[in-house]
């Protein structure tokens, strides 16, 4: 498997909202496996396809998430989240299991390119980042992808990195 070591998303890189839904599905004991699926409803403007990426650093994400010291302290202080559910979050892995569209893949508007189905409450915590990592990878593959297709065999140079949102910039 592809591992990023330098990759090291904080498990806060997701909407607050999905925090406080889990905190209600964890307090009503809403444990069931649920399956998000992920897809394009309308495709951007000037393409007629997508390419799918971003897959194995999804995984590798996945496989890595935790809630540090730093992070619950914090959640802590914004006096939203209960002790019970702090704890759940300090012993939070994801434990999901993850469809995807092989790398590299077409694929069009409504069509599912990744499916998490896991226990609600993870499923809802990893929905931000799934999106995210998904979002921007595809982005720069279909791009590249296009740009090949124009060149018409001609060589192709990417000067992208000067002007790209890193990790970061989530």
């Amino acid at each position: 498997m592809f591992t990023a070591k330098w990759f090291n998303p904080s498990a806060l890189l997701t909407d607050l909202y999905e925090l406080t839904m889990s905190q209600v599905y964890v307090e009503r004991e809403m444990l069931a496996p649920a399956t998000f699926s992920l897809f394009v409803r309308k495709l951007p403007r000037q393409r007629s396809f997508l390419l799918f990426a971003g897959l194995w650093p999804l995984l590798e994400a996945l496989q890595e998430l935790r809630f540090s010291e730093e992070d619950l302290a914090y959640l802590e202080s914004l006096k939203l989240f209960k002790p019970a559910f702090l704890d759940y979050l300090k012993n939070f892995r994801f434990t999901g299991e993850v469809w995807a569209l092989p790398e590299g893949a077409v694929f069009f508007e409504n069509e599912p390119v990744v499916e998490i189905t896991a226990p609600l409450p993870e499923a809802q915590i990893v929905e931000t980042l799934v999106i995210n990592l998904i979002n921007i990878e595809t982005a720069i593959a279909t791009k590249a992808a296009l740009c090949v297709l124009a060149a018409r065999g001609r060589p192709c140079v990417d000067f992208g990195a000067r002007r790209t949102q890193g990790l970061e910039a989530s």
